[in-house]
């Protein structure tokens, strides 16, 4: 992770000023920001020291942040954006969130997390990004965020859209973190992603409440509501064939006559 997330993004600065690319738009996360208590809104910053944020991600992500801030006053043009909770149709490498979505219309999901997060639709996201590049001020840094929804809320959308029931069974975080070392061992066995990850768990119940008043004031970013992006996800992961179809059940007489045949063969 850390030669991805940090010596990846020196080498792509190094070749910026190096090549004297025009601008960088560099997309680091929400997560790169320390986090405030719960109550208070979480705006930009330009600070960013690993020793603030919790986790390898966030840790990596502030580091590389703030070598890019830094490099901005060493002539490099870059502009920062912090993306929230990515969703969204077109998700062919399947993150997470689009796991959870998928898991769901399979009925995979016997029960949930307690807690929320702030989710945000990835072509706002790519929006976001291209306006950053065409009017963003270099060394400043732009949230990307969407809309907060506990995950209770976002399987109720998904089952009214759906009709497919969400589950009722909700696990307290405390019994989610303390069983993920060993769920995320059983996906490992099975060469399968976790859907749930200790980190992940942790961030369900951090403060997500993110402004993105200054991208919206600056960049003219927009926000898809959630619903909206929930719907598309859906028909397009229907459209690939993702869901299973339901199984049709065999009479007594389709078995019978099944039977019949078997014998009239000799088998």
């Amino acid at each position: 992770m850390y030669e991805v997330n940090v010596e990846g993004v020196r080498n792509v600065v190094q070749a910026c000023m190096t090549k004297h690319v025009r601008r960088l738009v560099y997309t680091s996360s929400v997560h790169a920001i320390a986090e405030l208590p719960h109550g208070q809104k979480i705006g930009e910053s330009h600070i960013f020291n690993p020793s603030l944020v919790r986790g390898s991600y966030a840790k990596t992500k502030a580091e590389a942040t703030d070598f890019v801030l830094k490099s901005t006053q060493q002539g490099l043009d870059a502009v920062i954006v912090h993306p929230a909770g990515i969703i969204g149709p077109e998700d062919h490498q399947m993150s997470n969130l689009g796991q959870l979505v998928l898991d769901y219309l399979k009925g995979k999901l016997r029960a949930y997390v307690s807690g929320g997060y702030n989710f945000v639709d990835v072509r706002d996201v790519v929006q976001g990004i291209l306006q950053a590049a065409d009017k963003g001020v270099s060394g400043e840094c732009y949230i990307l965020s969407g809309e907060y929804h506990s995950v209770r809320e976002m399987l109720k959308m998904m089952e009214d859209i759906t009709d497919i029931k969400a589950p009722k069974t909700k696990l307290p975080r405390w019994f989610a973190m303390l069983t993920s070392p060993f769920a995320e061992l059983h996906y490992r066995i099975r060469k399968q992603k976790p859907l749930f990850t200790a980190y992940s768990i942790f961030t369900l119940g951090t403060n997500s409440d993110f402004s993105n008043d200054k991208a919206k004031k600056s960049l003219n970013y927009t926000t898809t509501p959630f619903r909206k992006t929930l719907e598309d996800t859906i028909a397009w992961m229907r459209n690939h064939k993702m869901e299973p179809k339901p199984k049709k059940r065999r009479t007594k007489k389709v078995k019978n006559q099944q039977n019949i045949r078997h014998w009239a063969n000799g088998t």
